[in-house]
């Protein structure tokens, strides 16, 4: 008994061993954090990899770029911080642009909106005003910026928000019928009503909110290279299809999804170039 212990701790240090050294960035190849439990961007498979958007986008970008570019399983909380340290390349996963974020890092051009969207249950009756939730229960992630937009209108629209430790808890409220709906990212609460049959989507709250890829402030080679790759994927479509294929929603011709913008960066936001050189696209 003893000795089938040791051989699978054995096994187990192997693989962790092989897994670290697939996901470390050499002179060939490039690293990017993902979340492992952040749908539809970055999820675990069965086989014992990943999957999502975020995934799927990697490999493309790869394609145009001529360079690997490796995905390292990490919580979005020590994202930010790699980066700063140089553990990191660039950030796929979607980063919100703000100001204080532009003073700190370079953008490419926005790919994600960031609007929220609401869940309820399947059978609730269609709301698309914010009137729609009077009075309602809703269910949120403790600190999160949803709650932040819920609490704000709570006293105008007299709605009683339930905080939860994890969005996956606000969503159980939710299907247990504890509270009337709950707020999310657009893309996850597109791919939960989409694979979810208890629930599905419903008021959108528009931020006005985008993200984008990010990278050191003192990469700007990269930060070309990738966006100019992230150009090309939108004009022969692929950025659209797989945003399509993870999240199951058409996307409307002004998204920054499909939309090729001049430049390079954010406009409006700290370095933003708008003369660059156009892409050559593979």
């Amino acid at each position: 008994m003893r000795s089938r212990s040791v051989l699978k701790l054995s096994s187990l240090a192997v693989a962790a061993v092989l897994a670290s050294s697939i996901a470390q960035a050499t002179p060939d190849n490039l690293l990017s954090p993902a979340d492992s439990a952040l749908p539809p961007f970055s999820m675990s498979d069965l086989g014992g990899g990943m999957k999502g958007l975020t995934i799927d986008l990697a490999a493309e970008l790869s394609k145009q770029i001529g360079q690997k570019l490796n995905i390292d399983p990490a919580s979005w909380s020590a994202a930010l911080p790699g980066l700063a340290s140089g553990k990191y390349d660039l950030l796929l996963a979607p980063v919100n642009v703000t100001p204080e974020r532009a003073a700190m890092l370079l953008f490419s051009e926005p790919y994600l909106e960031n609007d929220f969207l609401f869940l309820v249950k399947k059978d609730a009756p269609a709301i698309t005003d914010p009137v729609g939730f009077k009075g309602k229960t809703i269910a949120v992630n403790k600190g999160s910026s949803f709650e932040a937009w819920v609490k704000s209108k709570a006293e105008e629209l007299d709605l009683k928000v339930d905080t939860y430790g994890s969005g996956a808890d606000a969503i159980q409220a939710v299907q247990s019928g504890r509270a009337f709906g709950t707020l999310s990212s657009l893309q996850a609460a597109e791919w939960i009503g989409a694979n979810n049959p208890q629930l599905k989507t419903s008021y959108r709250v528009r931020t006005g909110a985008v993200a984008a890829i990010a990278f050191p402030k003192n990469n700007p080679e990269l930060q070309l290279r990738v966006s100019n790759a992230l150009k090309c994927l939108k004009m022969n479509g692929v950025l659209p299809a797989i945003y399509e294929k993870w999240t199951g929603a058409k996307l409307a011709p002004t998204s920054p999804t499909v939309v090729v913008y001049e430049g390079i960066g954010v406009k409006g936001f700290e370095g933003y170039k708008p003369d660059a050189p156009k892409p050559v696209c593979k």
